[in-house]
């Protein structure tokens, strides 16, 4: 177990629901995986969790978790006031390139990554979670009453259930589709960087920036977009852009910030004066990769299943990557609870189509709010007025995936038994669901086009 000093010793813990008899592994300690542990270890499963990082070294940039995730972990003692303590706004303020304000977006949880990924980990510890680092997962496999993973060293390990939440360059495709996911550029790349506020408190172009703390600040024009703010004593910027080499190999790890001036010419000063003050090489480039959306996440046995960005990928511009992983999280803890040691293979099935639709829908939003933010021109908002600006949709953010398994698994599970009607109702409400692929979403972006789908997705 990683060893620390925990600042959670001595918070009380949860009441553990009665044991399910169910050991489950989880391959990967990221978000995913984490609220995974905690919420089966709540829901009585035995968990051990193991990643193949020696050490948590994430980035600090912002990260924003829609309130339908956050319905499970008030549950968990102490959690959500630890996660409350960062000092990050809770809102965005966002702007035309031009500087015209056009509206604000208000976020269940507004923070930073690593504190949060921080956060779950010691939470986790604090449970008694066995959590393995420096294990690095090279193959997976199952057989009809077992899953298990192979490691880098050669060692086996089996469980019940392995919990494949080890992000999209998981391996685990190979025992649930007989292939290797290759992700495929999405055309989009993301420059980011944090650095110290004490190299921009002397410019006099961002008196205004340091001294409104109250929301971070986000700014859309022609074929990009910037987030930016202050977190805790760092400022820190991530620019969307088309990426130019968009069949190519990621870049160095670093990069010269000057490059994304190119980005935003002519739009409002402060931005590139901000970029500039970015320590020389003290940016990122990396490309926001993708994989077509695929309704199997269980390997045939049942044995194997992905959660997170194993399952499914998402841009940064749906703003709910880490939400819909935390939702996998939640949902699964659930079916298993209800379905049993005995019909664990059926539960892992009911999460599986509980999730597929809903999943398919958010990966989408990613799309049609970058398409939106890049080819539309705002307009801006009525003086005194703070309309809501689009980007986190009321039927994700009110949805709780707990208590949809509590509510749906029985007619899911006949459903999958004997083919019974059944309708997920936790997408769209009115929306004909159909399948679609990056290919699509690309050419639509390259006609300068906006995806238009049926259904009400305010």
């Amino acid at each position: 177990m990683t060893v620390f000093k925990n600042p959670l010793e001595g918070t009380p813990v949860f009441s553990r629901y009665p044991s399910s008899g169910i050991n489950i592994l989880v391959a990967g300690a990221g978000i995913a995986g984490l609220s995974f542990a905690i919420e089966a270890h709540r829901k009585g499963h035995e968990v051990s969790v193991i990643d193949r990082r020696p050490h948590f070294n994430d980035y600090g940039d912002f990260i924003a978790i829609q309130s339908s995730a956050l319905r499970t972990p008030e549950k968990w003692p102490g959690f959500m006031e630890t996660c409350r303590q960062e000092r990050i706004p809770q809102i965005g303020e966002m702007h035309t390139h031009d500087g015209q304000f056009v509206g604000c977006v208000t976020f269940g949880l507004s923070t930073i990554r690593s504190s949060f990924h921080h956060s779950l980990l010691q939470y986790a510890v604090h449970l008694g979670i066995d959590v393995r680092l420096s294990a690095r997962v090279v193959d997976y496999f199952e057989h009809s009453d077992k899953g298990g993973v192979v490691l880098e060293t050669g060692a086996k390990i089996t469980a019940d259930l392995v919990v494949a939440a080890d992000g999209i360059g998981s391996r685990s495709g190979v025992v649930i589709k007989g292939e290797r996911d290759q992700p495929t550029s999405s055309g989009y790349a993301m420059l980011r960087a944090t650095y110290p506020m004490e190299r921009i408190r002397q410019n006099p172009l961002l008196t205004e920036f340091l001294e409104d703390r109250s929301s971070t600040k986000g700014v859309v024009g022609p074929g990009a977009h910037v987030i930016t703010g202050c977190v805790g004593d760092n400022v820190s910027w991530m620019l969307t852009h088309k990426d130019k080499d968009p069949d190519g190999k990621d870049r160095a790890p670093a990069v010269d910030p000057k490059e994304s001036l190119q980005y935003v010419e002519g739009w409002v000063p402060w931005l590139a004066e901000l970029i500039k003050a970015t320590p020389e090489m003290g940016a990122v480039d990396y490309k926001l990769l993708w994989r077509d959306p695929h309704a199997t996440w269980a390997s045939p046995h049942g044995r194997v299943v992905q959660i997170g960005d194993a399952a499914h990928a998402f841009l940064p511009t749906s703003a709910s990557g880490a939400t819909m992983a935390m939702e996998d999280a939640f949902s699964l803890a659930a079916s298993l609870q209800l379905g049993g040691k005995h019909n664990l293979a059926l539960a892992v099935k009911v999460h599986n189509k509980l999730r597929f639709q809903r999943v398919t829908c958010a990966q989408k939003i990613g799309f049609k709010n970058r398409q939106q933010y890049h080819e539309t021109t705002f307009k801006p908002a009525e003086e005194g007025t703070r309309p809501t600006f689009p980007m986190v949709s009321l039927w994700s953010s009110k949805h709780d995936p707990e208590q949809y398994v509590y509510e749906m698994y029985g007619k899911c599970a006949n459903h999958i038994l004997s083919d019974s009607p059944f309708e997920n109702t936790n997408y769209p409400p009115g929306h004909t669901f159909k399948i679609w692929t990056v290919k699509e979403m690309r050419e639509v972006a390259e006609r300068g086009e906006n995806i238009v789908d049926d259904g009400d997705w305010s």
